[in-house]
């Protein structure tokens, strides 16, 4: 198969929700997150850390698909907010992702306790 023409077809969109009042940065992933958006994906995220600060919150309720490159994405993201003093959260994820996150124990790296400052209800949500 043309590597080329998955390229074309696949895309995932990421889109900043403007609301920094609270020190963390919320974002939206909609689309697939795999081999062929992951580096465009991974690049979007750390400008996002670099300019609005190292907490992030990622909704990823429209996000249709995500294979490991797009993990190893957001696991990248999670480690460059980490060196700064913060981290990414993740939230509305699918139950196929969900599954994922388990089996890799990435729902534990993930996972962040309640906190009046941020206002989330849990770490991982299922949506």
């Amino acid at each position: 198969m043309d590597v080329n023409a998955i390229s074309r077809r696949a895309s995932v969109q990421l889109t900043r929700l403007a609301d920094y009042e609270t020190g963390v940065a919320r974002v939206a992933a909609a689309g697939e997150l795999d081999i062929a958006t992951a580096g465009r994906f991974g690049t979007e995220l750390a400008r996002v850390i670099d300019e609005h600060g190292p907490d992030v919150l990622i909704d990823a309720s429209a996000l249709t698909f995500c294979d490991a490159r797009g993990l190893a994405a957001i696991v990248s993201a999670d480690g460059l907010a980490r060196r700064r003093g913060g981290a990414v959260t993740l939230t509305g994820v699918r139950p196929q992702m969900a599954r994922i996150l388990r089996i890799t124990r990435l729902d534990k790296k993930f996972m962040r306790p309640r906190t009046a400052a941020f206002g989330w209800e849990n770490t991982v949500t299922f949506a």
